[in-house]
């Protein structure tokens, strides 16, 4: 394993051992057995830093979410909701995507925006949608745009029917599927 990949390892730790809030450059370069100027040699910030950390822990989860849609769907609409479902569970569970799934009662993402490089890479885990139906497609920055946004509040907010994944699926297969399956129209 490289030293970049060393460092990126360790602050994935960090994340999830201290909170990020407590990640410092200090810290990752003890836990990943390096030098801060070592650290800094291969990031310039702890924003880099953290970046490179959530891009890294983003692929992962990106491999399983299409991993597991696919396992599950036989059409567009059940490829959506069960991305949502498996979306909704990783994120809850990796501590490095806390600025995102508490983007609400976080003051520090009071001025986060859909960038259009996490819609890009939202759009390349959504792209099998395609393939269970191709009319999709002109539609798919759309459809990207609008899964995100329910991503977002499925993680903001619970209610009696998102409240465990048997019930947010059903609620979602009720409301989400008759719209992706009816954007091909």
């Amino acid at each position: 394993m490289s030293a970049r990949d060393t460092i990126v390892d360790a602050t994935l730790t960090c994340i999830r051992q201290y909170g990020l809030e407590r990640t410092s450059i200090s810290a990752v370069a003890a836990c990943a057995g390096v030098s801060r100027p070592t650290v800094y040699a291969y990031f310039p910030s702890r924003d880099a830093l953290v970046s490179a950390a959530m891009e890294k822990s983003g692929a992962a989860v990106a491999g399983r979410v299409v991993a597991s849609a696919r396992r599950r769907a036989r059409t567009a609409g059940e490829f959506a909701v069960e991305a949502l479902v498996v979306a909704r569970r990783e994120f809850r569970k990796e501590p490095a995507f806390y600025p995102i799934s508490h983007a609400r009662t976080d003051p520090w993402a009071v001025d986060q925006k859909l960038t259009e490089e996490s819609l890009a890479l939202t759009r390349s885990i959504l792209e099998p949608i395609v393939d269970y139906d191709p009319r999709l497609e002109p539609h798919l920055d759309e459809i990207t745009e609008t899964l995100v946004r329910w991503l977002l509040s499925l993680l903001m907010y619970d209610t009696k029917r998102t409240s465990n994944e048997t019930r947010l699926r059903a609620y979602l297969k009720r409301v989400v599927e008759p719209v992706i399956e009816g954007a091909g129209c």
